[in-house]
């Protein structure tokens, strides 16, 4: 049974060749990148190249587990290949020096059914030439060997085509451009100097292009992204934040704080129109302020009143003073009417002048209570109204009853207050 190196099983192999987690350089870190351009070319069914980027891993840190994939790469191009003996002999060694050096788990069940394939095919072929066969010749030319865990990376080396990665190519020895790219990336460009004979290898990541949101909302609205705050409305400019699922929040006092998750992809332009509604609290306020407000320029208006008797009962008593009122005369009710005006006038400013201030001070109780409301009305960034994309029910939904408030001071001859009065 022939057994394929799954992207799976190729990471399993990776791990199981670079078990140690301490920070490596040097040949380890270049065996790491062949490995990967080794086991990138043996999934596009590259063997030819798998197999020299496995050997020169495995020159450089013979580890158990890279001598499995070169035992993979040999089978591989012995089927793929031409069946050239050289590299089913060569299979069939590294298998057996596998299974040597792991005593247990690791691939050893694979290692074992596929030696016991590979010598099966053997056993049918003639004994002297699979001991003559000559080991195969891996080519040592001057190559670059270059990988990237970007996905649909493509790579151009010296302005030719782009391909995809793996890139795995024959030079003369100097110097060469590289130039890699992938969608959603930004293009990374490399010069490398190669010496002849040598094989140089690299891993090349790309950076990914963040996506840009414009968001338009009322002035003054701040703006969070993930929990975090982003800026201020209006944007000099679109957000840029990674591609993936965000959550957007835009807060401003005195309105409903509002969320949407969106998901945006690399390098993608979103634009959100956010549309923030008054809090029934900054509605309230306001109708408190208002109420506050009338009820100041009530007591304005009483304490107006107020003035008006207070001169003239000030006026009557000064004409009385000076004489220029004669005394009463001989009727009784002449004189009740004469004194009982003064009296009402001055009873009337003391009335008015109460009302008065009851009015004031209501209006200032009213305009405090109301900038309190004013001021404290902070949204709440949990309970964000996220938009919902879902079809909407067949009936029709119950349409939300605006709210109203009122107020309406009252003040009469011993009453003073105000009435409140709303529905939600």
């Amino acid at each position: 049974m022939r057994t394929k190196l799954t992207p799976a099983a190729a990471l399993v192999t990776a791990l199981l060749a670079f078990a140690p987690t301490v920070a490596l350089a040097g040949p380890t870190e270049d065996a790491k990148v062949l490995f990967n351009v080794g086991a990138q070319a043996y999934e596009k069914g590259d063997f030819a190249a798998a197999l020299q980027a496995f050997d020169q891993a495995y020159r450089l840190a013979p580890r158990p587990g890279i001598l499995f994939s070169v035992a993979q790469a040999h089978r591989k191009q012995y089927y793929t290949g031409g069946r050239q003996l050289g590299h089913l002999k060569a299979a069939i060694t590294a298998y057996r020096e596998y299974l040597a050096k792991v005593e247990q788990g690791g691939r050893r069940a694979d290692a074992a059914e596929a030696l016991v394939e590979l010598e099966a095919v053997a056993g049918k072929l003639d004994a002297g030439a699979m001991s003559a066969a000559p080991p195969p010749a891996l080519q040592q030319a001057t190559r670059i060997m270059v990988t990237s865990q970007t996905a649909d990376a493509a790579i151009s080396l010296d302005g030719a085509q782009p391909r995809e990665v793996p890139l795995v190519a024959e030079v003369k020895p100097g110097k060469h451009s590289l130039r890699i790219s992938a969608p959603g990336f930004f293009e990374e460009a490399r010069e490398v100097d190669v010496a002849a004979g040598t094989v140089i290898p690299l891993d090349l990541s790309l950076r990914e292009r963040p996506a840009r949101v414009s968001i338009r909302a009322l002035p003054g609205a701040q703006i969070s992204v993930d929990g975090r705050f982003a800026a201020t409305t209006p944007l000099g400019q679109p957000l840029e934040v990674p591609s993936g699922r965000h959550l957007i929040t835009v807060t401003k006092n005195g309105h409903r704080a509002f969320g949407e998750e969106i998901d945006l992809a690399r390098g993608e332009a979103r634009a959100l129109e956010v549309p923030l509604r008054a809090t029934v609290q900054r509605s309230v306020s306001f109708a408190v302020l208002g109420a506050g407000a009338a009820a100041v320029l009530t007591g304005g208006v009483l304490a107006g009143i107020a003035v008006y008797h207070q001169k003239q009962a000030q006026s009557f008593d000064q004409s009385r003073m000076a004489g220029k009122i004669p005394p009463c005369p001989n009727s009784v009710d002449t004189c009740q009417t004469v004194i009982g005006g003064y009296q009402s006038d001055v009873q009337a400013r003391d009335d008015f002048r109460r009302d008065a201030g009851v009015a004031l001070g209501a209006g200032v109780a009213l305009g405090a209570v109301g900038l309190m409301l004013f001021a404290f009305d902070q949204p709440v960034a949990g309970a964000t109204a996220r938009r919902d994309d879902a079809p909407r029910p067949a009936t029709a939904p119950t349409k939300e009853r605006p709210m109203e408030m009122s107020a309406v001071p009252l003040v009469a001859p011993g009453v003073y207050g105000a009435s409140l009065s709303g529905r939600f």
